[in-house]
This record gives structure tokens, C-alpha cells and sequence, in this order.
């Protein structure tokens, strides 16, 4: 083929512009479905907060003999592992949090409410194509709940 006949050949402007067309409209697409799995899982990760109050509601001022003795209102050893377990339990449901989630716990006391705080890292599936979850791929989601707090008054000693 000479230099004239291909300068007005057109058999590939098709695929071209299919091309130039496809690219735009799969990034958009991908970009949409990491944002609904990334407001999916936020749903879960603020159940997963709801679950970690409700167990410090009860785990907190709980009998010490259940937690090695440690004592009543503290977020820490047993008590914070059961804590986090229930927490735990709740994230286990969505595949993107990967890495070790973080769960805090405020003062205590009667007459202030307790909140719990769950933080966890959100893993894009793509994140070479992420405008979501930004260029490492990853984003902090952080969730809290606030429950009454009702510690018991009485002591557990006979």
C-alpha cells in the first residue's frame, strides 16, 4: 500500500472511537460502584459501633470475677477483648476491611452516656482507578454510637 491509499483508508476509526468512548464510561462506572461499597460499608461499620456500646453497656459494669478481677468501668484486658469481639463480629461481614480495626470506649460514668467509637481502614478493590478511596487505596472510616449508661451502684463483693 502506498502512502495515498492509506491516508484515506477509515477501517479502524470505528474501533477508535469505540475506544475513546469505552474508557470514560468504565471509569465512571468503577468509580460508582467503589463509592455504593464504600457507603455499604459504612452502614456495617456503624452497626459494628452500635454493637461494640451495647457491649460495653453491659460488659463495663459488669461482676469483676468474670474478668480476672479487673475492676468495674474499665476499658481495658477482657473486658476491652469482648468489646472489640462484638465489634469484630459485625465487620466480619464485608470483605474490604482488611486491616486491624481500632475501637475506643469514653469515660464512664452514670450520668454521662457511653460512645463507642470504631475506626477501620476501607480497602478499594481497584484502587489504581480509585477516586474514592484516593491513590493508596485505602480510606479511614470511623463510625460511633452512643448508648444510656446505667453501671450498677452495688458492689459484687459478698
Amino acid at each position: 500500500m502506498n502512502g495515498a491509499r492509506l491516508s484515506n483508508d477509515s477501517r479502524g476509526a470505528v474501533f477508535v472511537e469505540h475506544i475513546i468512548a469505552y474508557l470514560p464510561v468504565m471509569f465512571f462506572f468503577l468509580a460508582t460502584w467503589q463509592l455504593l461499597e464504600m457507603c455499604a460499608a459504612h452502614l456495617i461499620l456503624k452497626r459494628a459501633a452500635s454493637a461494640a456500646a451495647r457491649a460495653a453497656v453491659v460488659v463495663l459494669p459488669d461482676d469483676p470475677a468474670y474478668y480476672r478481677q479487673m475492676p468495674k468501668n474499665r476499658f481495658d484486658g477482657k473486658r476491652k477483648e469482648d468489646i472489640e469481639f462484638a465489634a469484630a463480629l459485625i465487620l466480619g461481614a464485608n470483605p474490604h476491611f482488611v486491616d486491624k480495626f481500632e475501637v475506643k470506649v469514653n469515660e464512664t460514668s452514670a450520668s454521662n452516656p457511653l460512645t463507642a467509637t470504631v475506626s477501620a481502614n476501607f480497602s478499594c478493590f481497584a484502587g489504581w482507578v480509585s477516586l474514592v478511596c484516593g491513590p493508596g487505596g485505602k480510606r479511614l472510616l470511623t463510625a460511633k454510637s452512643t448508648y444510656a449508661y446505667q453501671g450498677a451502684s452495688y458492689n459484687y463483693e459478698l
